[in-house]
């Protein structure tokens, strides 16, 4: 157990680290889709901290790029990562343009921190949301397609959580 615990926590390192040499168009193509979808997570999380305004568009670029690469031939596998990612990819957007729209400006207003951050701490992934701040457990959900997230959504997150 411990073993295949170390192995998550190496691939995500390595994944980590690709996506700062790499076109993330390319990154997204390169990486089994649990890391992908758990790695663009956490720099969403850390985009949001460095800049609001500034990072939208580059979210929308990023964006735009993923259903690029979805219009294209892919195996069924990936296509399936990155319909997952694309949905998440456009609840991040909307949720930074509720909150530029809402004047959010700091780290500790209630609005970013009710929502689901990732963050790499400790050699690890943390999972934070409201104040609960809890280990990313390297869980297997499968490669699966996923349905939109709504407010009831993110409020089942903050309840679970």
């Amino acid at each position: 157990m411990i073993c295949k615990h170390w192995h998550c926590i190496c691939i995500l390192y390595l994944t980590l680290q690709a996506y700062l040499e790499t076109e993330r168009k390319r990154w997204v193509l390169e990486w089994p889709g649990q890391v992908v979808l758990c790695v663009s997570q956490m720099f969403w999380t850390s985009e949001v901290h460095e800049g609001l305004k500034d990072y939208y568009d580059t979210l929308q670029l990023q964006l735009n790029d993923i259903v690029e690469l979805v219009r294209g031939k892919l195996s069924k596998q990936t296509r399936t990562t990155l319909g997952a990612l694309v949905t998440i990819d456009v609840h991040a957007r909307d949720i930074l343009m509720e909150m530029i729209e809402n004047g959010v400006q700091s780290e500790t207003d209630f609005q970013w921190l009710a929502q689901l951050r990732y963050y790499w701490e400790f050699e690890n992934v943390r999972v934070c949301i409201i104040n609960c701040n809890v280990k990313y457990a390297y869980e297997y959900l499968g490669n699966s397609p996923r349905l939109v997230i709504t407010p009831l959504t993110d409020r089942c997150y903050r309840t679970l959580v």
